[in-house]
């Protein structure tokens, strides 16, 4: 539908353009009239240029269109169409992030640890109205946030940003998941909206705490509105080893165990597959990274409850379309 951004208006343009029309239509009478005058209007219309009756109508009614087209133009003119919103419901959605000395290899580019930071960053743009928290482990878990948060930019996104290798050398070394997940259940309110905890690990050197684990595994099959996704990095039929860098980001060694020997790490998720199945959650491994997005979109997306569809309405514009018409009637009345 055709709309104007000055609508009020729109009768002053109509009323211009008819009266460019009659205005140049009583010019034609009184030109006919005055080569009447003269007697023989047919021989003279007949011997001259002079345009006849009907191109001089023509012409009229092509500059009288443009120059009312050329003031249309200065009322806004935009096409109106309404598109269809989904409103979403607002999610809570924890991610437990491994950041154990593992998480450096870089059989995952640029590493395992950057290359899930990338992919959660991207995701987290596309969100809206959800509730997010963070916490990392390694040989103990942590959490980056007191409470869920919905501010994505000054709050999530910065804590994200502070996970970075000087970080991982920091924390306890291993991977304590049964810590992570404990830690994770008492982030999540207790409302009845939907909960999600996806946990991204490589799954190596598990600390096997069993007692925390089962623990986990209890609190989990018992609190049934919360939804595990376990998620695993890197290339498992590969050992790789973890770089060490300098101030400038150059490789200048490989990390090395108490003995001297250089580690060599490689994704274990037979663990991650048995408790995933212990709990009823889901469990996914990506070797490359690649599908790291797409992995966590579908995970939340499975569980978004549509609460209403709005329509909302989108204004295009199209003066430009305008524009065209009038240069192409006015180079029409010229030319008759």
């Amino acid at each position: 539908m055709l709309v104007f951004t000055y609508q009020e208006y729109l009768w002053a343009v109509i009323l211009f353009s008819t009266l460019v029309f009659i205005v140049y239509l009583y010019s034609l009478w009184r030109k006919r009239r005055w080569f009447k005058s003269f007697g023989q209007l047919e021989l003279i219309l007949k011997e001259s240029r002079v345009p006849g009756l009907f191109r001089d109508g023509l012409r009229a009614l092509c500059i009288s269109v443009a120059l009312g087209g050329l003031a249309l133009v200065l009322l806004g003119p935009r096409w109106l169409t309404y598109e269809e919103h989904r409103e979403r419901e607002g999610m809570e959605i924890v991610f437990a992030l491994d950041v154990s000395l593992s998480m450096l290899a870089e059989d995952v580019k640029p590493n395992r640890l950057q290359r899930a930071k990338i992919e959660m960053a991207n995701l987290v743009k596309e969100l809206q109205n959800d509730y997010l928290g963070i916490v990392v482990f390694a040989g103990k878990a942590f959490s980056l946030l007191p409470y869920l948060t919905q501010d994505y930019e000054r709050i999530f996104l910065r804590m994200l940003d502070l996970i970075n290798e000087n970080y991982t050398r920091f924390v306890p070394y291993g991977t304590n998941i049964g810590n992570a997940l404990l830690l994770s259940f008492d982030i999540f309110s207790d409302k009845p909206n939907e909960k999600i905890l996806i946990v991204l690990t490589d799954g190596e050197e598990q600390i096997a705490v069993r007692s925390q684990v089962a623990e986990a595994v209890k609190l989990l099959l018992e609190k049934k509105n919360i939804s595990l996704y376990m998620i695993g990095i890197g290339d498992p039929k590969v050992a790789s080893r973890i770089p060490k860098k300098d101030k400038y980001g150059l490789t200048v060694g490989y990390e090395k165990n108490e003995e001297g020997k250089t580690i060599e790490t490689r994704p274990e998720p037979s663990f991650l597959r048995e408790l995933a199945h212990l709990t009823g959650g889901s469990y996914t491994h990506d070797a490359t990274g690649d599908e790291l997005k797409k992995v966590f979109r579908k995970a939340i997306e499975k569980h978004r409850k549509i609460v209403g569809i709005k329509s909302k309405k989108v204004f295009l514009d199209v003066s430009h379309h305008f524009f065209a018409a009038v240069v192409i009637l006015l180079s029409l009345g010229l030319c008759l």
